[in-house]
């Protein structure tokens, strides 16, 4: 008995030394960029996609795919990233996020849903790889390339089609692209951690399925050329038939929650919003066709003839969807801005009221009364109105600039020189900004609270030596 016992430590002792070995000869897969270099590789990213697609500036938009991200990012408790919703404004089916957690969606794909819960599924999908970090753990793959080229390489990946093409220029962009694809675990663990983000939310998980199966029948049996989503997502149909087994495994599907917005006025917002706005045009003429009573086609037929110049045209489309639905803001909203820019400055005033009584938490409505208040020479209600939608809304570049004018207008130079910079900083000019920011500094004295962020900014844009990645 006692040397079977002698044996069996021995066994034991050599199954240790076997499993140390073998974890020393081959470490675990741990994240070759630290958190901080993540978030770096994601401002690069962000900088690339801003020049090759618009980023949507419709705040309603934004703030509904925002809102769903939130609700999906709220159970998972402290997060190492600050996360950030983005809709491009691309026909292309696609939706990526990068390190750092920055998510973008494109309108393409945006329109091609019919509830809520097949945008969560896409958005939670998109969060899991960040928070699995898939990017990071690509190990010797970027550890030899500076940050600044891996955002070239990864920004092409993610965005697929013609700025594929266009920054993937170089040898080293050519050969390493195949190397930092998502591979099929990644999308599987990304799947998996997916469905249980959105249930953790409320969301109805068979949202994520459907929504694949979308994708899958966008490309159709003989197509050649995908949507750009199935090629930065690869293995779709292994990937579907695979979610529908891990279904059965979650608890019984919670009641869906109560939807973050109003789907269908975002979608109207997104076709108007098409480069073809003739096609827009026709899009809502057929609509009233079908429906000549349908306030919602009216005013996306007012928001295109707008974006088109016709603006006495949209202004009589607005008027008739306000009729048929006068306790809507957003379109009571879009009257008052067709006036503003008729120079009917009285009736701009007008409708841009009531609607903020109806809607007070749009940011677009402050933003244009400011425009209002300021052509007609009151500048406190500009300024008050302007720093309202800031507020609601800090990201809708314009506000800087009218916010400029504001302070201008009332000699306050240190102010109107600093929101200039920010709105030549928003529109990809630095040099511009940085002229602006030094001289916003000039005009405020060594105790203002705003001279920190403002040289804060002079340092982020003054030019630097560039230094290879250790």
């Amino acid at each position: 008995m006692a040397r079977i016992e002698k044996l069996d430590w021995r066994i034991f002792f050599w199954v240790i030394i076997t499993i140390l070995s073998f974890s020393f000869f081959f470490p675990p897969n741990t994240p070759a960029l630290t958190i901080q270099e993540e978030r770096e590789l994601g401002e690069k990213i962000f900088q690339e996609v801003k020049k090759r697609w618009p980023i949507l500036q419709e705040p309603s938009v934004n703030e509904y795919i925002r809102g769903i991200g939130r609700k999906i990012l709220q159970p998972l408790g402290p997060q190492p990233f600050d996360y950030q919703f983005y809709v491009l404004n691309s026909p292309e089916i696609n939706a990526f996020a990068v390190p750092g957690g920055k998510v973008f969606l494109n309108s393409g794909l945006i329109l091609l849903v019919e509830n809520e819960d097949e945008i969560a599924g896409v958005i939670s999908h998109e969060i899991a790889h960040v928070v699995a970090r898939h990017i990071a753990k690509r190990g010797e793959k970027t550890q030899k390339i500076s940050i600044a080229a891996l955002g070239a390489i990864l920004a092409g990946i993610f965005m697929g089609g013609q700025a594929a093409g266009a920054i993937a220029t170089t040898t080293m962009a050519a050969s390493e692209t195949a190397l930092l694809k998502y591979s099929r675990e990644d999308e599987e663990e990304a799947d998996y951690l997916g469905l249980k983000f959105m249930n953790q939310a409320g969301y109805a998980r068979w949202g994520m399925i459907s929504m694949l199966k979308k994708l899958r029948r966008t490309q159709g049996p003989t197509s050649s050329d995908p949507p750009v989503y199935l090629v930065t997502h690869p293995a779709i149909e292994e990937r579907t038939a695979d979610l529908e087994i891990q279904m059965g495994r979650f608890p019984q599907e919670k009641e869906s929650q109560k939807p973050t917005g109003n789907l269908k006025r975002i979608q109207t917002k997104l076709v108007a919003e098409e480069k073809d706005v003739s096609r827009s045009v026709t899009y809502f003429e057929n609509w009233l066709k079908r429906a000549p009573d349908e306030p919602e086609a009216f005013f996306g037929l007012g928001l295109a003839q707008k974006k088109m110049g016709g603006l006495d045209r949209a202004i009589e489309s607005f008027s008739r969807a306000a009729s048929l639905a006068p306790r809507d803001g957003e379109i009571l909203r879009e009257l008052g801005t067709t006036y503003l820019l008729k120079a009917n400055l009285p009736e701009a005033q007008k409708y841009l009221e009531r609607a903020r009584l109806l809607s007070p938490l749009d940011p677009l409505i402050y933003f244009n009364l400011g425009r209002v208040y300021a052509e007609q020479k009151l500048p406190d209600e500009a300024l008050q109105a302007l720093l309202r939608a800031k507020k609601l809304e800090p990201n809708l570049s314009g506000i800087y600039y009218h916010l400029g004018m504001a302070y201008g207008a009332k000699n306050m130079l240190g102010p109107a020189y600093q929101n200039f910079g920010y709105y030549y900083k928003a529109m990809g000019d630095p040099k511009t900004a940085l002229i602006h920011f030094q001289k916003a500094l000039s005009h405020f004295n060594e105790q203002a609270p705003e001279r920190q962020a403002i040289q804060k900014e002079i340092q982020d844009l003054a030019p630097k030596k560039k230094e290879p990645r250790s």
